[in-house]
């Protein structure tokens, strides 16, 4: 009996604690706490494999690019596809994107997927706009421009010299954006990945071709406003 109110303790812990994390020190054990078992394998030859092909025989004759899941948000569907470093459970995500069968405003991202949003929402996050291709893992039909966000925070030591890029394929309701300053929290996300990219990119671009804007992820009334520089003018002058 012990055992039993035990084990359902820990069920309901589970069951009420945060969201874990998202980040680049993910693998594919802990993808699978979080969403679930992958449903299938897309080798390097674009051949699909069933969970159960794969690890009965498909593993042996091919080497796996993708591993697709299925899960459930708000009562939306979402399709997410993960690229490791190696069909190992241990092996460290490379890429994440998430799909989602109808888009979402960009005010909603937090409810919707509240295990990202703490890197949206870091302190050492810039969000910003790029007009040249920020990833080549977006496949929906992209806007000419890309929202993006740059986590500047290096993963853990065996990580190091990489950092966290997430890129945003935004539409509005459906139409194209062609323009930055057509961005706000009412914009909607198509699709967006999660990825590894040198740190040396991070330093390279955001004083070039990435365009710092502001953070709609973070509601209005959390968003901190810098204190204004004072002028040394007596007031009224």
């Amino acid at each position: 009996m012990k055992k039993i109110f035990f084990v359902l303790t820990v069920l309901c812990v589970l069951a009420l604690a945060a969201p874990a994390f998202a980040n680049l020190d993910d693998t594919r054990e802990t993808i699978a706490q979080r969403y679930g078992e992958y449903r299938l394998v897309i080798d390097t030859d674009n051949q699909p494999w069933t969970k159960e092909q794969w690890e009965k025989s498909g593993y042996k004759k091919a080497q796996a690019d993708t591993f697709t899941y299925r899960f459930r948000r708000e009562d939306i569907g979402i399709g997410m596809d993960v690229k490791y470093e190696g069909d190992k459970q241990g092996s460290f995500v490379r890429m994440q994107r998430f799909t989602p069968d109808s888009p979402f405003q960009i005010k909603d991202l937090q409810k919707m997927f509240p295990e990202v949003y703490p890197l949206l929402s870091s302190t050492q996050t810039v969000v910003f706009a790029s007009y040249k291709e920020l990833t080549r893992n977006l496949v929906e039909n992209n806007s000419p421009v890309t929202l993006g966000a740059a986590v500047k925070k290096e993963p853990t030591p065996d990580r190091k010299g990489y950092f966290t890029l997430i890129a945003f394929n935004v539409q509005d309701e459906g139409r194209l954006i062609k323009d930055s300053k057509y961005i706000d929290e009412n914009t909607y996300i198509r699709e967006f990945t999660i990825e590894r990219t040198y740190l040396a990119v991070l330093k390279d671009n955001l004083n070039g071709d990435w365009k710092q804007t502001k953070n709609y992820f973070i509601p209005a009334d959390k968003q901190v406003t810098p204190p204004t520089k004072p002028t040394g003018k007596p007031a009224g002058k």
